[in-house]
């Protein structure tokens, strides 16, 4: 069985892209010439990777199973420059996915670290929901994601990165505030109370780790919330409850200026259980089976570093490996 690098570029390409063409122009190949490469891939491996689906194309089960090793040797490869000099690799590239919160107001200073560091290496930053992002790291599109809230995910590895806050706002001169005055965590009063479970609420969208955490958190004490308005965009959702009539559930890193500039008033928790409940984790999310390149590593070093709360790995069947395609080499 003879395999080249050439083969395997082209099979990530097309596993990654979905289609002949757009793995084309990924690599800078003709079609023909990624075609031809799959071919012998298949005859050299004794499979059939690929199945016409639509106008795309679709991974066997061999495919699935060979994708992250493949992944593997083709990252490997591109770091041997690397190993060699000793110096940084001008050719490093990493993919990391950030939910709707984290991705501009965690990331931006995190990735900007790593890059004074490795000026050299290249960034996509993929911002989405937690549902959206744990797919992408199934199908191994991402080497690593930074999430928030609850995740359910035992074929994933986690680690506990740090925390975050939601808190409930509203515009300034609002009724509810009238409600909530003289309000205390430990017993809310029953008008105010019944003024959230009347209010219409402006909230996150449907695979949101924000909106699984707001539910959880005031149900219990409000009832169902009654949705007016849902959004992906955690700006646009300041701006909807400051000029509206919406009650909203917005991060505290997120929203800090809006209420230090009065654009928004901090209404408080409505009990010390959904207090509680409204701290959350934001964790650091992988792949088990994906290869951990140098960059990667480096990445999730600085983000659990001195400058933020240590990670805390997870054990169980969502912790990753000791040994396999998933751990990187150190020696």
């Amino acid at each position: 069985m003879r395999l080249s690098l050439r083969q395997l570029e082209a099979f990530c390409a097309v596993s990654m892209a979905g289609g002949v063409s757009a793995a084309a122009l990924r690599l800078s190949r003709t079609q023909s010439a990624v075609s031809a490469a799959i071919a012998e891939l298949e005859a050299a491996v004794g499979a059939q990777l690929f199945e016409r689906a639509g106008r795309g194309l679709r991974p066997t089960d061999a495919a699935r199973r060979l994708l992250p090793h493949a992944l593997e040797v083709v990252e490997r490869a591109a770091e041997l420059p690397a190993r060699a000099t000793g110096g940084a690799d001008a050719d490093e590239r990493l993919r990391v996915g950030a939910s709707r919160t984290v991705g501009p107001f965690v990331m931006p200073a995190l990735l900007a670290r790593f890059a004074a560091e490795r000026p050299l290496a290249t960034i996509g930053l993929s911002v989405g929901n937690t549902t959206e992002l744990l797919a992408r790291l199934r199908r191994f599109e991402l080497d690593l994601a930074f999430v928030e809230g609850e995740v359910a995910a035992p074929d994933l590895s986690l680690a506990a990165w740090t925390t975050d806050t939601l808190c409930l706002v509203a515009r300034a001169g609002h009724p509810v505030l009238a409600a909530a005055g003289g309000t205390r965590a430990t017993r809310p009063s029953k008008a105010y109370l019944l003024a959230l479970g009347q209010a219409r609420w402006a909230v996150r969208e449907p695979g949101s780790g924000s909106l699984e955490t707001f539910l959880r958190a005031v149900t219990p004490a409000i009832g169902s919330p009654r949705v007016g308005v849902t959004t992906d965009d955690p700006l646009a959702l300041q701006r909807l409850v400051a000029e509206g009539d919406w009650l909203g559930c917005v991060s505290r890193r997120a929203a800090t200026d809006a209420i230090e500039a009065g654009v928004l008033c901090e209404l408080p928790a409505p009990g010390a259980a959904v207090a509680r409940a409204l701290e959350r984790r934001l964790w650091i999310v992988r792949h088990p089976d994906r290869y951990r390149s140098a960059a990667a590593d480096r990445l999730v070093a600085l983000a659990t570093g001195p400058a933020s709360p240590p990670a805390k790995a997870v054990s169980g069947p969502g912790a990753a490996p000791r040994s396999g395609p998933g751990r990187r080499s150190r020696r």
